[in-house]
């Protein structure tokens, strides 16, 4: 924005020295890009943003200067010497639009004689950017650049019936601005009108068919103060920007409206003769009361992060004419009409900051006094089943809760999904999207099959999230982790089809991460998997999951091209987390003996595992399976398990002979107890 020096000076009383003004200004974030000389003055680009309309004028641009300690603002107080005629026998003013005009106010100033304007203000108008026209045209522009307010000069004789009218354009209505271009209207415009057409675009441009002329006799002079957002669109649908709409659109100030009138008027009748009617055309002389904005002296230090002084940010606020009152830590601030930027006690800590300067505040880090936060609700849970999933070496994957109900019911056929009814939404996205999950197991499955389809040697995938069932009224959620693998597995020069044995490998790796003790695994018969390939894990009586080969029908329905063997844990088995605890590395070593077995097929290994356990001495520090054989020399109806014994005394050394006789011990009770063989 170009303003001058020496008329932002004649604001000031006890100015400054221009490079003290610039630097200040600068550092209050009204930042003065370029300093031009214009003969003995300075032309001044200075940057004011989109929010401070206030601040974009000679007078603006002067307060904040005053406030920044370089000088007094002068007071504004202009004087109108007005004639006998009264202005309501001249003219009249009619608002039928008052939420898109709060505020007209009309001057009817009568005998001008139109010339060209004298040279100082000729000369001031074009080194801002303005083309001097005529005496009455150049003192609306010159009080618009001084204090910011736009101004319309009518000729008074033009307008039909002596009269204005704030009123919406009629849809479709025609009007030649001043550039001389024909607009098509929308009901949408806000219009100036006389009694018979419009005669200006309110806020943005007057009209050809009543601007001032060299036969201009009687002028009637507007100074109103129009909604924004009505201005902007009809500029903006129009293509017309202009000094007027650049203001009306960020924001005019009702209260200057008749100052502006005033001085506009006074100037007109220094420059073009004539005689002020007596009194303003004011459709709202009583305006509402201004806001109030408290604010705590205590915070604004807080909010800085170094102490304020109080009576620094009092000079501040009274400077910028809020108005700061109150004895205490509270203060409360009247908000002028010019300042449609402040809204709260923030806004005018910044106003005080912005003054006070930043680089008097010191760039410091605020100390942290909060603990380091903890997560609450199933948070915890979910981080642990994702590690545990993460250290089985699986994939995690992530799907809707909200699900198809024909994959709903599909994988709802389990002891863990059959807890409560289906949650239906009243008004789904998709019927994709129709209920929401009792099992996890749906998305993960879409998951798997589509990876397969796309031709996935192998797929290992986990998902934990929730499900949920209707309880009665209400709506019950439980947290649930699932499992889907497929393909082969093992080195890549020895590998083999996934089966049983890896999937269960895999649960009992989470619930051990889980730190789920006493799991007992059962053949199970849910309709989810296939039977012979199904079975129920179990702890103290309740079953807290399942897992087996997907069953073949379920399989069709997702497209599954590929055998799939999935399961799912319900994750409230899981016990409280353990901190876990140093065991001494073994100081003697171990003795390795293998044990083949020979039994029915039907025997659990959970059965044989438990009665090795008990049978060996106390030393048994570990039995590992390592191979089932069912083949050639072994009966239909019975399997060779070979398992790995490790004896480990811990306070000495073992002998073959101990080792012999323990283990010949433990494969005599296996057959006693069993009916096992070793052959």
């Amino acid at each position: 924005m170009k303003l001058l020096l020496s008329w932002v000076c004649e604001h000031l009383e006890g100015a400054r020295a221009a490079d003290v003004i610039a630097e200040r200004l600068t550092a209050a974030g009204l930042n003065v890009e370029t300093r031009e000389k214009a003969g003995d003055d300075e032309l001044w680009d200075v940057d004011v943003t989109t929010n401070r309309p206030d601040a974009m004028n000679h007078r603006g641009l002067a307060r904040e200067a005053a406030t920044a300690g370089c000088g007094t603002l002068e007071a504004l107080a202009p004087v109108v010497p007005e004639g006998p005629a009264g202005v309501a026998e001249l003219g009249k003013v009619t608002v039928v639009d008052s939420a898109g005009c709060p505020r007209y106010c009309a001057r009817v100033i009568r005998g001008v004689t139109i010339g060209p304007s004298p040279a100082w203000l000729a000369e001031r108008l074009e080194r801002c950017g303005i083309r001097p026209i005529n005496n009455v045209v150049d003192a609306t522009n010159y009080v618009l650049l001084d204090l910011g307010q736009p101004l319309h000069a009518f000729d008074l004789d033009l307008l039909a019936g002596r009269e204005i009218v704030v009123r919406r354009a009629a849809a479709g209505e025609r009007f030649t601005t001043l550039d001389g271009v024909e607009r098509v209207l929308v009901a949408a415009d806000l219009v100036i009108a006389d009694r018979d057409r419009a005669v200006a675009l309110a806020g943005v441009m007057g009209g050809a068919n009543s601007e001032i002329s060299g036969r201009t006799r009687d002028v009637l002079l507007e100074s109103a103060c129009f909604e924004p957002l009505s201005i902007r669109r009809t500029a903006r649908r129009l293509g017309l920007s202009t000094e007027a709409s650049f203001r009306f659109e960020r924001g005019a100030d009702p209260a200057m409206a008749r100052t502006a009138a005033d001085v506009a008027a006074a100037l007109i009748r220094q420059l073009a003769g004539g005689e002020i009617a007596a009194g303003v055309l004011d459709s709202a002389p009583v305006l509402a009361a201004p806001r109030t904005i408290s604010l705590s002296l205590a915070r604004l230090s807080a909010f800085a992060g170094c102490p304020i002084p109080r009576e620094r940010a009092l000079a501040i606020l009274a400077a910028l004419e809020l108005e700061p009152r109150g004895d205490g830590d509270e203060i409360a601030c009247t908000v002028p009409t010019f300042r449609i930027d402040l809204e709260l006690a923030e806004d005018v800590y910044e106003e005080v900051l912005r003054h006070f300067g930043y680089d008097n505040i010191p760039s410091l880090l605020p100390a942290s006094t909060a603990a380091p936060g903890r997560r609450l609700g199933s948070w915890p849970l979910t981080e642990r089943a994702r590690e545990a999933i993460t250290a089985a070496g699986l994939a995690e994957t992530c799907s809707y809760a909200f699900v198809a109900e024909s994959a709903e019911a599909a994988t709802a056929a389990s002891p863990l999904a059959d807890r409560g009814a289906t949650l239906r939404l009243s008004n789904p996205l998709s019927a994709r999207l129709a209920v929401m999950r009792r099992s996890v197991l749906a998305g993960l499955l879409e998951a798997a099959a589509g990876n397969l389809r796309r031709g996935a040697e192998r797929v290992a995938l986990a998902e934990v999230g929730r499900v949920y069932f209707a309880d009665g009224a209400a709506a019950r959620e439980e947290e649930r982790l699932a499992v889907a693998l497929a393909g082969r597995t093992g080195a890549w020069d020895d590998s083999r089809e996934t089966d049983f044995l890896d999937l269960k490998g895999v649960v009992e790796t989470v619930l051990g991460h889980l730190g789920v003790a006493g799991a007992t695994w059962t053949p199970g018969h849910d309709a989810v998997l296939e039977p012979g390939f199904a079975a129920r894990v179990t702890v103290a009586g309740r079953v807290v999951a399942v897992a087996g080969r997907l069953a073949g029908a379920v399989a069709d329905s997702f497209e599954v091209p590929a055998p799939l063997w999935v399961a799912e844990i319900d994750l409230s088995c899981a016990a409280r987390e353990v901190v876990p605890s140093f065991r001494p590395l073994p100081r003697f070593p171990a003795v390795v003996a293998d044990l083949t077995v020979r039994h029915k097929v039907a025997l659990p290994y959970e059965r044989l595992d438990a009665a090795v356990r008990g049978a060996a001495p106390e030393w048994l520090e570990e039995v590992v399976p390592v191979v089932r054989y069912r083949g050639e020399g072994v009966g239909a109806d019975e399997v060779k398990t070979t398992l790995r014994l490790v004896y480990r005394h811990g306070e000495r050394s073992l002998t073959q002979d101990e080792v012999n006789a323990a283990h010949f011990a433990l494969m005599d009770a296996l057959t006693r107890d069993l009916g096992v063989s070793f052959t």
